[in-house]
């Protein structure tokens, strides 16, 4: 049986996370790139040159209109994202969407309605879901029995996102929607659907609320910890740790130098650790973006839904409405009146 036609893929967005998805497009056999879109001429014309792809457009109806290609990645800034999607999603064109989907719950469930009422094919990209390390860690982890406790780190020095002119107040305020919500979404990933969460929300250093605790009590009877401190040193960043009654999987040791969640560790009674590291793609590319762009594109070229771990925007939509009970945020950063 022959393999199937690549994807052709329309890339909208041109700038940071772009320079990171497209060498992984233009590496599996699954995907050809066919086009880049972008309001910003400038940018889109050095990304053009610099990945030797020609065909660009400068407006999304440009490019909708042309239309020779089978899905698209949406790859604009935090506060575009759903808008930009939505309008593909409503077309029926197939849609991958960079986290959030939404900086508000409500962004991302429209578009998860949107999603069913068309039967449009959309993932988002919370590639540490698909960090090849994890994955295997998680199912070593899996066959020493149930998980019954898991605990995230979410910390970062979200000062610069404060105090820097680089984005707008609406993004730094939710920043645990911006970016923390890639290690948060672990606490699914790793102890299933959320029942409960107990939180308690303090301002510590910056003009809203900065530090997140939270309990929480999963449907299996687990138990959660996610801590989410947006001040102090750079270093804290993201790190997991989760248990069965016999086993621990614990993510890079803080001392380890670069991303912590790149290798991690399971530890049993009477058993010498064993360690996972990236492998395949992950380790010469940007770690989970190879196995996350594979699950899309498969979907794309068979017609089936996206399957766990890939997250579907209805998956996206209880990961977003667990962190609104961890942060507080429906209560001190609703979404601003339309």
């Amino acid at each position: 049986m022959s393999a199937p036609d690549p994807v052709r893929c329309a890339v909208i967005g041109t700038k940071t996370i772009a320079g990171q998805h497209l060498p992984v497009l233009q590496t599996l056999p699954e995907a050809e790139v066919a086009a880049l879109c972008d309001i910003d001429a400038e940018a889109l014309g050095e990304t053009s040159r610099r990945f030797g792809i020609e065909r660009t457009f400068t407006s999304v109806e440009d490019l909708q209109t042309w239309g020779e290609f089978d899905a698209v990645y949406v790859l604009v800034s935090v506060l575009a994202v759903a808008e930009v999607s939505e309008r593909f999603i409503r077309a029926g064109i197939p849609t991958f969407l960079e986290k959030p989907p939404g900086l508000y719950s409500s962004d991302t469930e429209r578009l998860a309605e949107a999603a069913r009422e068309t039967g449009t094919t959309a993932m988002v990209g919370f590639n540490r879901r698909f960090y090849t390390c994890l994955q295997a860690g998680r199912e070593a982890l899996l066959d020493t029995g149930d998980v019954v406790s898991v605990t995230v780190h979410a910390d970062e020095d979200a000062g610069d996102k404060w105090f820097g002119e680089k984005f707008p107040p609406e993004v730094s305020m939710r920043w645990a929607y911006a970016n923390s919500i890639h290690a948060l979404d672990l606490l699914r990933y790793l102890g299933g659907e959320v029942a409960k969460v107990t939180s308690v929300v303090r301002k510590r250093r910056l003009p809203k609320p900065d530090s997140f605790s939270a309990l929480l009590e999963y449907e299996s009877g687990a138990v959660g910890r996610a801590i989410a401190d947006h001040f102090g040193p750079k270093g804290s960043s993201h790190w997991y740790e989760a248990r069965t009654a016999s086993a621990v999987l614990t993510s890079q040791a803080r001392s380890s130098p670069g991303d912590r969640l790149s290798s991690c560790t399971l530890e049993r009674h009477g058993r010498e650790p064993v360690r996972f590291g990236l492998t395949g793609l992950d380790r010469r590319l940007k770690p989970g973006f190879p196995g996350e762009s594979r699950a899309f594109l498969r979907a794309v070229q068979t017609g089936e839904p996206v399957s766990f771990p890939a997250p579907t925007l209805d998956d996206a939509v209880r990961t977003m409405k667990m962190i609104d009970e961890i942060t507080g945020a429906e209560e001190w950063a609703p979404k601003p009146a339309s």
